[in-house]
């Protein structure tokens, strides 16, 4: 390559080289002042590119291809280059000859004669206009999914977090860098069970997408509730990542707790009301007879109530109905569950347990209350009938254990009042 008087001369192998080459070329002056850099050759890959014809570019500047959006600060660090005689590599809008806009990506370099002198600069050229759109798309793809209001996190095969949109960290309060490479067990609250994610899992790993409520914990303790869609990310016939879209369920499982506690709880003492009792009972005999689950019924009514209420008033009989409740809580096994069945009426189911230890239990609790502040401020007691299960109907099992919390309540009257039965 020779340039004299701002001509160039390329000898047939250099000609034969930029000709063919698939890729644009452009060669320019080494001059950077004034009307400079000019154009000297061009190859047909950048006429196909630009529109311009040979005839038409040559001689002018690269400022015939730039316009309204050419990036200024890639034309800054272009020229800083040039002058420094580096070589440079950067991007930008460039503009056809009917003003069609194009992304233009540079490959510059100095070029030497055998003396070492600068005598022109040779750009490679690449038309990256569709590169470009699809990167635009993926951005503006990305930056939907960060304002996204759902959460939205992308995993990988193995589970792991690759990214989380914003609103997805305002929920678990992680950052990003705290989750990428953990999997979600950095959410577990404890509250799903091992069947809960084996059946999960299952259902992924079969390429199903999976719709459900997780009740996750943040980074700060607190409980939130999000109903999540997972869906597995398939290439090939192979799981390559999920892709997880929640929606906050804090408000609906609020509402759906608070419902559960109109329906199934007592108002006034908190504990299950008999909407529950039918439902656990029946959940308890299922066990029963699919796996002999043994468990127990406790029946128990208190003893003197009526005479609070006539001389003490409703609202200190309430007082003791809710003081009465609070003693059963603390003196009954946490696995176990305590209704209010009804007036001064409770019942408790104990579960795997057989029926000596029940009686313990009824025991224990008899003795626990005879000497329970309780007993010496109101002068009440506690009559308690219990039942082992055995496989009979729930009417009758009810009724048996009725039967014998009114056998004890008999048997309790007549150690208060002796064989005077007039004032039962």
């Amino acid at each position: 390559m020779i340039l004299n008087n701002g001509n160039l001369e390329l000898n047939p192998f250099e000609l034969t080289i930029f000709e063919q080459s698939y890729s644009p070329m452009v060669i320019t002056t080494c001059l950077l002042e004034g009307d400079h850099p000019k154009i000297v050759y061009v190859n047909d890959a950048f006429t196909k590119m630009t529109g311009y014809g040979k005839n038409e570019i040559l001689g002018k500047t690269p400022r015939i291809l730039q316009g309204e959006k050419t990036d200024k600060e890639v034309l800054k660090r272009l020229k800083e280059c040039l002058k420094n005689e580096e070589h440079f590599e950067g991007k930008t809008i460039n503009y056809t000859k009917n003003g069609q806009e194009y992304w233009v990506e540079w490959n510059i370099s100095p070029v030497y004669d055998e003396k070492k002198k600068l005598i022109a600069f040779v750009s490679i050229q690449k038309d990256i206009t569709r590169a470009q759109k699809l990167l635009d798309h993926i951005k503006l793809f990305k930056k939907a999914i960060d304002q996204n209001h759902d959460s939205i996190a992308l995993f990988n095969a193995d589970g792991e977090y690759i990214h989380a949109n914003t609103a997805y960290l305002r929920r678990c309060g992680y950052d990003i860098s705290q989750l990428v490479g953990q999997n979600p067990k950095i959410l577990n609250s404890g509250h799903h069970s091992d069947d809960f994610y084996l059946d999960l899992w299952k259902k992924l790993l079969n390429k199903k997408s999976i719709e459900a409520l997780f009740c996750n914990k943040n980074s700060e303790g607190e409980i939130y509730y999000e109903k999540q869609t997972v869906t597995p990310i398939v290439k090939d016939e192979i799981i390559i990542g999920f892709v997880s879209i929640g929606k906050n369920y804090d408000k609906e499982e609020k509402n759906k707790q608070q419902l559960n506690r109109d329906l199934y709880l007592d108002a006034l003492t908190k504990l299950f009301n008999r909407k529950m009792l039918d439902l656990k009972l029946k959940a308890a005999v299922d066990r029963y007879e699919a796996a002999g689950e043994n468990f127990s019924m406790m029946f128990v009514d208190l003893d003197n109530f009526k005479m609070v209420n006539d001389t003490l008033g409703h609202k200190e009989g309430d007082k003791v109905l809710s003081l009465i409740a609070k003693f059963l809580k603390q003196h009954i096994r946490k696995s176990d569950d305590i209704f209010r069945y009804g007036g001064d009426e409770f019942v408790i189911l104990l579960y795997c347990i057989k029926e000596e230890n029940a009686k313990k239990i009824t025991q224990k609790l008899e003795e626990l209350f005879r000497g329970s502040d309780i007993k010496k401020q109101y002068s009440i007691g506690l009559s308690i009938g219990v039942s082992q299960y055995e496989g009979e109907s729930i009417y009758d099992f009810f009724k048996q254990t009725d039967k014998k919390m009114y056998a004890k309540k008999r048997e309790n009257k007549l150690d208060l009042y002796g064989d005077d039965l007039s004032i039962i």
